[in-house]
């Protein structure tokens, strides 16, 4: 069925980026400190914020520096990753094509931060489809709140039952779920321990958006 409104997760489901979002601290380490990352270095700072992280690897590393010109160093290079580098999955924008052209409303909820948003949508041409992007640091609550989900529908005006929430994230589909929103499940390589679960919960199974034709 046509959705009535689209919510789009951006990274690990429009865009093949969270990869960098594990290889940015290693790149930091390296490329400004001239210190090679050890094994355990994203086992240490999977439970940690950017500013606990930074932190972490202030302490953890010897580094002299002060934590949060470390974090503003790592998001700089996530920014450089998102204008020069970051590519769309295949198939995603025809996807968002075929719904621009059957009147399908979309906007984006995303964890990161506006101006890499910016920087992503600038890179890649995909802004054209978006008529708004809501962050989870504008609205004040990350994923495991529906909040970024309610503030996309309350300007997409459209009925909850149809307005679909495109996502890769386990805990952000729950989330949406529980929130009563219809949920696409993508595949991402950052997700695939938990791919089981994905495929269960989500309303729809998207393994590549070049398998599935869109609902249009």
């Amino acid at each position: 069925m046509l959705p009535a409104g689209a919510i789009f997760d951006m990274d690990g489901t429009l865009l093949d980026s969270m990869f960098y979002w594990h290889q940015a601290p290693a790149d930091c380490l390296r490329e400004i400190y001239g210190r090679e990352p050890r094994e355990d270095l994203m086992e240490g700072l999977k439970p940690l914020t950017l500013e606990q992280g930074a932190a972490w690897m202030n302490e953890s590393y010897g580094l002299g520096a002060d934590p949060a010109v470390i974090a503003a160093q790592i998001n700089a290079l996530v920014k450089r990753f998102y204008t020069e580098r970051v590519q769309v999955k295949p198939g995603a924008e025809d996807w968002l094509r075929a719904f621009q052209k059957a009147g399908v409303p979309m906007v984006i909820a995303t964890s990161t931060d506006r101006p890499l948003v910016e920087a992503a949508l600038a890179r890649t041409g995909l802004g054209q489809y978006f008529s708004a992007v809501f962050t989870c640091t504008e609205v004040g609550a990350g994923k495991g709140r529906p909040d970024v989900y309610e503030a996309a529908l309350a300007f997409l005006g459209t009925p909850r039952e149809n307005t679909w929430v495109f996502e890769d994230s386990l805990f952000a589909m729950r989330t949406a779920k529980a929130a009563g929103f219809p949920v696409a499940g993508v595949y991402d390589a950052a997700q695939d321990e938990v791919q089981q679960e994905v495929r269960a919960l989500a309303d729809c199974y998207i393994p590549a958006f070049t398998v599935l034709r869109p609902p249009v």
